[in-house]
This record gives C-alpha cells, structure tokens and sequence, in this order.
C-alpha cells in the first residue's frame, strides 16, 4: 500500500481546514492555541513516547530554539486572523480587500505550519525506532489533536459511528 498519496491528501486537508476556521475567526484557546507555550509540545511527547530525560532536554532546547520565531508568526497569524474578521463585518471592505486579507492569513497560519513542522523534524531525529513507530501511529489516529478545547477539538460527533 503507498502511503504518500493518503499523506498528500491529509496534509492538504490539513491546510484547508485550518485555514478555513482561521478565516471565521476560531479564540486564541480553541484548535491550537495551547501549543503557543512550552507545555503545549513537550508534555504529549513525553507522555506519548516515554522519553529519556535526555530526550526530554533535547525536546525542550528544540522548542526553546524556536519559540521566538514561533512566537512571531503566532503574533503575525493573530493579527491578520483579526484583520479578516473586522473586515468581514465591515460592509464598506469591498472583496479585493477581502481577497488581499485573505491571502495573508493564509501565508500566515502556513508560516506557523511550517515552524511547527520543523520542530516535529528536528525533534523525530533524537527519537528511537520504537518512538518513531508510536509517533506514526498516533499520527494515524489523529494526531495529538485529541483533548484540546471542547469536544476534544474535533466537534462531539467526528468520528463515524457517533
């Protein structure tokens, strides 16, 4: 079976989605925002993966080398999530200016995205066979997502049979 096709498929479902709920303007606490402090990547690893205390001090130095820039492009996607939802309201904002807005919160949360997958990257190279096996599979069954908000970030009826 070749994975990559679903992997494409995910990942672009991934983006549209989140760019999607950022444009209708989802609060600092909801889809993500507890990943903004240090706990927010370190404690499910851990806990997921049985980590050393070496790889829980090379986890931490990981997220702490790019907490700034994950800091200003958290700070960048906030600002452009609140310019799209003012406009949104503001019946003057003709749709070229929506469009324009648009595109930045898209370029944006993709920035985010993207700090977030280099950290993940960097933090899988310190991981055993076994850790990375476990990783795949939570990443199978959702991710870390889980838990996160109300309805476990997902809605209360996501998965089928409910």
């Amino acid at each position: 079976m070749n994975i990559k096709p679903i992997l494409a498929w995910s990942a672009g479902g991934l983006i549209l989605a989140t760019t999607a709920l950022t444009a209708q303007g989802f609060g600092p606490r909801m889809g993500g925002g507890q990943l903004q402090g240090q706990a927010g990547f370190c404690a499910p690893m851990t806990r997921l993966l049985s980590l050393t205390e070496a790889q829980q001090a090379n986890l931490k130095a990981i997220e702490g080398s790019h907490q700034a820039s994950l800091d200003a492009k958290l700070k960048a996607a906030e600002i452009a999530r609140e310019a799209m939802r003012g406009a949104m309201h503001d019946a003057s904002v003709g749709d070229a200016r929506i469009k324009e807005l648009r595109l930045t919160l898209t370029g944006a949360t993709t920035e985010v995205m993207l700090e977030r997958r280099a950290m993940l990257r960097e933090f899988e190279a310190i991981l055993t066979p076994d850790q990375k096996a476990a990783l795949e599979n939570q990443r199978l069954q959702g991710g870390f997502g889980q838990g996160m908000g109300r309805g476990g970030g997902r809605g209360q009826g996501f998965r089928a049979g409910r």
